[in-house]
C-alpha cells in the first residue's frame, strides 16, 4: 500500500469521525396547531387538585403547549396550575441535550418547576421567558404550573405555555469512530498480506 493510499484513508476516517459526532441543535416549535407529537417528541400531561378531576389533555395553541386539566379547568390552553398543579412531559426515544426552553404568554407571575427525567427540580421563575439551561442530558423533561393560595386570589397565577424547545442528540464520541476506522484498516491491510 502506497505512502498516498494510508494517508488518504486516514484523512477519511478522521473526517468521518469528526463529522459523525458532530450534532446540530434543533429548535423544537410548539406555537400552532398539532396532534400531540412534534418532531419526534412525544407529550403527555398530568395534574392534581381538587379542580383537574377527570383527566387532562395536551392542548395546542399560537402561543404553544397547554393543558386542559379536569372538567373545570377555565384556561384550558395553558399551564396554570388553577387548583392544583399541571405538567406537560416532553419525551423522546433517546437521551437529548437540552440547551433552552422558550415559555409562550409569559410574565413575572408566572413560575414553573423543570424536571429531567427523575433528577431534582429546578424552579424557574422572573421577567425572561427563554430559559437557557446547562446543557441537560435527560430522554424527557417536565414542566409544571404549581399555584399556591395567594396566587389562586389574586392575578399572580401561574399562566403560561411552552413556545419551543431547543434539543441536540447525544453526540457520540469521536473516539469511538476513530477505533472503528482503526480495526477496519488493520483488517484491511492483514487481508492484503494473506492475498
Amino acid at each position: 500500500m502506497t505512502i498516498r493510499k494510508k494517508m488518504a484513508g486516514l484523512g477519511l476516517a478522521i473526517g468521518m469521525a469528526f463529522g459523525a459526532s458532530s450534532a446540530s441543535a434543533a429548535v423544537v416549535d410548539f406555537t400552532g396547531s398539532g396532534t400531540g407529537a412534534a418532531d419526534g417528541a412525544s407529550l403527555s400531561c398530568s395534574t392534581t387538585g381538587f379542580l383537574n378531576l377527570g383527566g387532562c389533555s395536551v392542548t395546542f395553541n399560537s402561543a404553544g403547549l397547554g393543558v386542559q386539566g379536569g372538567l373545570i379547568d377555565t384556561q384550558g390552553d395553558e399551564l396554570d396550575g388553577f387548583g392544583g398543579t399541571e405538567s406537560i412531559t416532553i419525551s423522546f426515544a433517546q437521551n437529548m441535550v437540552w440547551s433552552n426552553i422558550t415559555f409562550g404568554l409569559w410574565d413575572s407571575g408566572d413560575d414553573a418547576l423543570l424536571q429531567a427525567d427523575s433528577g431534582p427540580a429546578l424552579s424557574y421563575g422572573g421577567n425572561n421567558p427563554s430559559l437557557d439551561l446547562p446543557n441537560v442530558v435527560s430522554s424527557s423533561l417536565t414542566i409544571t404550573a404549581v399555584d399556591s393560595l395567594n396566587g389562586f386570589f389574586s392575578n399572580k397565577r401561574d399562566d403560561f405555555t411552552i413556545a419551543s424547545i431547543e434539543v441536540a442528540p447525544v453526540p457520540l464520541p469521536a473516539a469511538g469512530f476513530m477505533l472503528l476506522a482503526g480495526l477496519g484498516g488493520l483488517y484491511a491491510m492483514r487481508r492484503r498480506q494473506k492475498a
